[in-house]
């Protein structure tokens, strides 16, 4: 409309037009009306005309043929989807940000999904979003190597990193990123060479996570250990057995008191192996007169649920 109506005042500008008769001119022209012409054109003029009928309904040909796909495509549905799952992932606090849906990262989140962990996934192929969408998995699409995106996907409000993308580059960069953006955040990051967990570990990774070292010491355990493999299975599955964590709270009735006192097992049916305390220190097989204290974590091993029956009886 602007460049149509500009290319008459141009070409007639001795027959002085005023912008109101020029946009006149081209919306006539654009719509093909008919109506009739509001001066002699020149030879210009109507050479300019052939060009507006030709190009405008070419563009109003496109905008309408984009505007039904936006509708029957489906492409507004998934803007108002996209808007309504940043909103969401704004409001969150709290949750585990993933980043690289491959492989190990869909594992990692099946894992956590099935925990009720809340979790956010950062991915940039666009075929690996829709796989997301669909499976109802909240997730920011861009370069989980780029401050925004990390900051989209709530950095600041979450408890943890999981840094899960194929390069160890970008997983030693994605943790300093991130290392720099929440001084308080658990990152585990992916490993695929040895040699890059060091770096990791100097670029503020809490764990670091091998998958050559992992899979050689499974390897060794199966031909050396298969039962405690086979037992350490069954646990980590929390079927019948199973390996979880406590932490004592400050106002928990556990605080203070000794394993003796506290009968932990005899209320949840499963053994303390382990204390971490809060400074760090960890006190393995403890005995009946070790005193638990706020903020320390028990490792449990027995029957699946142990935290939920001790949240039941604290």
């Amino acid at each position: 409309m602007a460049v149509g109506s500009a290319g008459y005042m141009v070409i007639e500008s001795d027959r002085g037009l005023s912008p109101l008769d020029a946009v006149y001119m081209t919306v006539i022209t654009v719509s093909t009306v008919g109506y009739a012409e509001m001066w002699e054109p020149s030879r210009a003029a109507r050479l300019w005309t052939l060009g507006v009928i030709v190009f405008g309904i070419g563009t109003v040909s496109v905008a309408f043929t984009s505007l039904i796909t936006v509708f029957v495509g489906g492409e507004l549905r998934h803007v108002r989807e996209k808007k309504k799952m940043e909103s969401k992932i704004r409001s969150m606090r709290g949750h585990v940000i993933l980043c690289g849906y491959g492989r190990m990262g869909a594992l990692a989140v099946a894992d956590l999904t099935k925990r009720g962990v809340r979790i956010v996934v950062v991915e940039r192929s666009e075929a690996l979003a829709e796989v997301l969408r669909e499976a109802g998995i909240l997730f920011i699409t861009g370069d989980a190597t780029e401050e925004e995106t990390l900051e989209r996907a709530g950095i600041a409000s979450a408890i943890a990193l999981v840094v899960a993308l194929p390069s160890d580059a970008d997983n030693v960069y994605v943790t300093l990123t991130a290392r720099t953006l929440n001084s308080d955040l658990k990152i585990v990051a992916r490993a695929e060479q040895p040699a890059t967990e060091a770096k990791l570990m100097r670029a503020g990774a809490s764990r670091v996570v091998c998958t050559q070292i992992m899979g050689a010491m499974r390897i060794s355990n199966l031909l050396t250990r298969p039962n405690v493999v086979d037992l350490v299975d069954m646990a980590s599955k929390g079927v019948e057995l199973e390996i979880d964590e406590y932490l004592l709270h400050a106002d928990s009735t556990f605080a203070g008191s000794t394993l003796m006192d506290s009968a932990l097992r005899e209320k949840t049916g499963a053994s303390v192996v382990a204390i971490k305390r809060a400074d760090g220190e960890t006190l393995f097989n403890p005995g009946p007169n070790a005193t638990l204290s706020a903020g320390d974590t028990l490792v449990f091993v027995g029957p699946a649920g142990v935290s939920s029956r001790l949240d039941a009886i604290q």
